[in-house]
């Protein structure tokens, strides 16, 4: 087990992120601590699927918590110099078990469109009463088109700092369902879950987000900027976050964000034509810190 920042407890599970509230009809859902199985900061694109390939993530909630009901999946999405076009892929499914084989998909949600640069959330409450998982599951994305070997195109994304056996999954064609550590991926894919409890009323359970991926700060969105971009970063548990921008001698050009957040997924929003004052076109970076994690991006300020 890796070290992980001492404001998450060191357990081997997922990311639980609590949202307030319980039924009194029902069984209640008492708070739960926030649970992570991973370290480190920052995310790498991986072109390297061929249509029909499959990556994922094998997520697995307390035993306490079974059955549940899958409400949204997240995908982290992105390329290496941002900026492609929004993406049409085959499909997310959902696996009712994990490796060395997930078997046959309970539940296909066709056709997803993913953006680059962002976590991508798809929202499948609409179904959740037939989404339902009582153990180690499985969430991948089915490509629909080919990225291997092209630097510029987006694909799923992973943390860069270390890949944990067992909870990473390539389907590859051929050679079928295999662990990407194996395959030499060097970290978790960036994929979440947010579930409820069968047992809790649905219109007020706890909402639990489960999650093989670490807080990170995704590209900016747009980059290049003429001016207004957007920082979007996920935390594993409630941190102190400090992001700021910098030129590249690194001096401080904008303090961004300093104070405490959520778990969970945020963004801030910078106007470089603004309250700053006129700057130069050129390279920028845009860096976050949150607990012990620090996270950068470099940012292209367009003339």
């Amino acid at each position: 087990m890796r070290a992980v920042h001492a404001a998450c407890l060191r357990i081997f599970a997922i990311v639980l992120v609590l949202a307030v509230g319980m039924s009194s009809a029902r069984a209640q859902c008492p708070p739960e601590p926030t649970l992570q199985n991973y370290t480190g900061g920052g995310a790498s694109t991986c072109p390297c699927f061929v249509a029909g390939e499959q990556a994922g993530a094998v997520l697995d909630a307390p035993a306490a918590h079974y059955p549940i009901e899958i409400l949204r999946v997240g995908i982290g999405w992105g390329s290496q110099l941002g900026g492609t076009p929004q993406t049409q892929e085959q499909a997310i499914h959902v696996y009712s078990a994990g490796l060395p084989n997930p078997g046959t998909p309970i539940f296909t949600l066709p056709g997803p469109l993913l953006s680059d640069g962002s976590i991508n959330e798809y929202n499948l409450e609409p179904y959740a009463g037939e989404i339902v998982v009582s153990g180690p599951f499985t969430v991948t994305l089915e490509f629909t088109n080919s990225n291997a070997g092209d630097i510029f195109a987006a694909s799923v994304v992973h943390d860069g700092n270390g890949c944990q056996p067992g909870k990473n999954v390539v389907e590859a064609n051929p050679g079928g369902w295999n662990d990407a550590c194996a395959l030499g991926v060097t970290g978790d894919w960036v994929f979440y879950v947010v579930y409820r409890r069968t047992g809790c009323a649905p219109t007020d359970a706890q909402e639990l987000i489960a999650t093989s991926s670490t807080a990170f700060l995704l590209p900016p969105q747009p980059n290049p900027t003429h001016g207004r971009t957007r920082f979007e970063f996920v935390l594993p548990c409630d941190e102190q976050v400090h992001v700021a921008v910098y030129d590249v001698g690194g001096r401080l050009v904008a303090n961004l964000a300093d104070r405490t957040y959520a778990a969970g997924r945020h963004a801030v929003e910078w106007n470089a034509t603004g309250a700053v004052g006129a700057l130069p076109p050129g390279v920028y970076v845009v860096q976050m810190q949150a607990g012990d994690v620090r996270s950068s991006r470099k940012l292209v300020l367009a003339p």
